[in-house]
């Protein structure tokens, strides 16, 4: 049955089509942001409420008997409302505004779980990550849309951000259909994602690979002279018109035809054809830069990808953060270009506290300046065009600000919200509108999300699904403490 919980009754006598206001029946109350909806012209039109306020009648003595203790609450004086925004209709699969005002009067219901769910949900295949609060109807995200555009997932410490993940991780493995396969890779710079359930789920849906610091990585790579100079240029942060860079572009420029490879060979070779001794010094003086010293052999992070649904490169054992950035960039660009020109390749790439990989300011980061010339523009090069190229980013960070501004705006897509720091919000506020400042007022586990991966655009608040813990959540030290 349909549960009524008001009707609509404009207090100013106006009544629109895009804000609309409720007078709740006795008994009845509503949530922020929870879905409602009216039946008009014979459609379900939706809204969302925006503010939840009780109004009451204020009488010129009502301060006065408040102050001397005297006052009577009197209920019978407080009108329960609702302010809402209206969210639309359902019309083949999309929503479309109802463009006329919602007339007075007209009663509202909750939708029942399904009913909302139903509404929400992306036709396309979907993976569950939590419920739609207040209710019990899951929050669905459509699959190819989380795939072709990425995600950004941000919250204060202790906030529920990598369980979010490795909720999405768990929902990728167990929920996709059997025939459907999965590759992810994981960046973990400190081990959080050393979770059985996590290893079990990966095994079943094809297989997982932990690789542990240090690790090495093929790079057998033939590519264009030209794309050779802008990779030199971008890894070592030379301008287009610095000396450096003209000097190697006369070079390449002479092999203009033909396919050359990436590695430390090719580069000495070119730039001992450099005519100026200076140019050339400096530039070898860079090698370790671009190709760190490595063994002949390493692991092959395509072969790797591609034979398993998990590939976890678990950094918790290196000795200093230019290893973990100098290591990630490098499985990044070899991914990102097989990805190019293979198209039987791609994975999806999980990176938590992202903020230490793309930082804002490199010099307040924990690696080197010169590790984040080289990584900072591979990071925004696939925060643009890395969902189309497939290599879609699935990041979390505590700190938003202090994340590379290109690279978190271009996530903002498909963003999950958890509460944040002040100094986070004004960014947030940025990506997500004004929206963003509700996710001050959200519990431990619970998210604001707003993105193209389910059927509205409106946020939604949700409640995230549990289905994997950190492996930090029992390292603390008091922990420590009780098992001495």
């Amino acid at each position: 049955m349909k549960k009524a919980v008001g009707r609509v009754l404009s207090s100013s006598g106006e009544y629109h089509w895009d804000r609309v206001e409720i007078t709740l029946y006795k008994n009845e109350r509503v949530y922020r942001g929870e879905y409602l909806y009216v039946e008009v012209d014979g459609k379900r039109v939706f809204l969302q409420v925006e503010i939840n306020p009780i109004k009451r009648p204020t009488s010129s003595y009502d301060e006065k008997l408040t102050r001397d203790g005297l006052v009577n609450r009197d209920e019978e004086r407080e009108v329960w409302k609702a302010s809402c925004w209206q969210v639309g209709y359902e019309e083949d699969g999309t929503i479309q505004p109802y463009l006329f005002p919602i007339p007075p009067l007209c009663e509202v219901y909750r939708p029942e779980p399904r009913e909302l769910e139903n509404f929400l949900t992306p036709l396309e295949p979907s993976i569950t990550v939590g419920r739609i609060y207040p209710t019990d109807a899951p929050l669905k995200l459509g699959l190819k849309t989380l795939v072709r555009q990425g995600l950004l997932d941000c919250g204060g410490e202790g906030t529920g951000k990598t369980t979010l993940l490795l909720t999405i991780l768990m929902a990728l493995m167990e929920q996709t259909p059997r025939d459907q396969p999965i590759h992810v890779m994981v960046i973990d710079w400190d081990g959080e994602f050393n979770v059985p359930e996590l290893v079990d789920a990966a095994k079943k849906k094809g297989g997982y690979l932990r690789l542990e610091a240090p690790m090495r990585f093929k790079k057998e790579l033939k590519i264009t002279p030209k794309e050779f100079y802008e990779r030199v240029r971008r890894y070592l942060g030379l301008a287009p018109n610095s000396r450096e860079a003209r000097k190697l572009n006369a070079v390449l420029m002479r092999m203009r035809d033909q396919a050359i490879d990436w590695n430390r060979e090719t580069y000495l070779n070119l730039i001992s054809q450099i005519d100026d001794p200076a140019v050339e010094s400096k530039l070898r003086e860079q090698v370790d830069i671009i190709f760190p010293p490595q063994s002949e052999e390493g692991w092959d992070i395509r072969e790797l990808v591609q034979e398993n649904a998990l590939v976890h490169l678990d950094f918790s054992n290196a000795e200093n953060w230019d290893e973990i950035i100098l290591t990630s960039r490098d499985a990044l660009d070899i991914c990102y270009h097989e990805a190019r020109t293979n198209p039987r390749f791609g994975v999806i790439v999980v990176i938590d506290e992202v903020h230490n990989f793309a930082p804002q300011n490199i010099y307040e980061a924990p690696a080197s300046k010169e590790a984040y010339e080289s990584m900072v523009p591979v990071m925004k090069l696939l925060a643009t065009t890395g969902p189309r190229n497939k290599i879609p980013l699935f990041v979390a960070t505590q700190r938003l600000s202090e994340v590379e501004k290109v690279v978190s705006t271009q996530m903002g897509q498909n963003i999950f919200a958890f509460r944040v720091e002040d100094i986070d919000l004004e960014r947030l506020r940025g990506i997500m509108g004004d929206i963003a400042s509700a996710v001050r007022m959200l519990p431990r586990g619970h998210a604001l999300f707003k993105g193209h991966a389910v059927k509205v655009r409106t946020p939604i608040i949700s409640v995230i699904d549990k289905l994997a813990e950190p492996a930090s959540v029992h390292k603390d030290l008091l922990s420590a403490w009780r098992r001495g």
